[in-house]
C-alpha cells in the first residue's frame, strides 16, 4: 500500500484512480503527515459496505431479541412521537 501527500495525491489523481481501479492497488492519502483517506476499488467499498450493513442488522436483530433490552420497535416510536405532539396541539407529521 502506498501513500501519497494530499497535494502529490490531487497532482496525480487520474494516474492514482487508474492504478486503484486496474491494479486493485491501495492508496493512502495523507494530510499533515497523517492518514486522511484512501482510494480502493469501487468492489472493495461496496462489500464493505455489504457487510458493515450485515453486521448493524445483526446487533440490531441481537437487540430487539434481547428481553433485557431498553429496544422499542419502529411503530411504537411513532405512536409516541404523534401522542406526544397531539398533547402539545401540534398537528401530526
Amino acid at each position: 500500500m502506498e501513500t501519497y501527500p494530499l497535494v502529490e495525491a490531487r497532482n496525480q489523481l487520474g494516474q492514482l484512480v487508474g492504478r486503484v481501479r486496474h491494479g486493485h492497488e491501495h492508496i493512502v492519502i495523507t494530510e499533515y503527515g497523517k492518514p486522511a483517506a484512501a482510494l480502493i476499488p469501487i468492489g472493495e467499498l461496496e462489500e464493505y459496505e455489504r457487510l458493515r450493513d450485515e453486521a448493524d442488522l445483526a446487533r440490531a436483530k441481537a437487540v430487539a431479541e434481547d428481553p433485557g433490552s431498553r429496544w422499542i420497535p419502529h411503530d411504537q416510536v411513532e405512536a409516541l412521537l404523534a401522542a406526544d405532539e397531539a398533547a402539545e396541539g401540534k398537528p401530526a407529521a
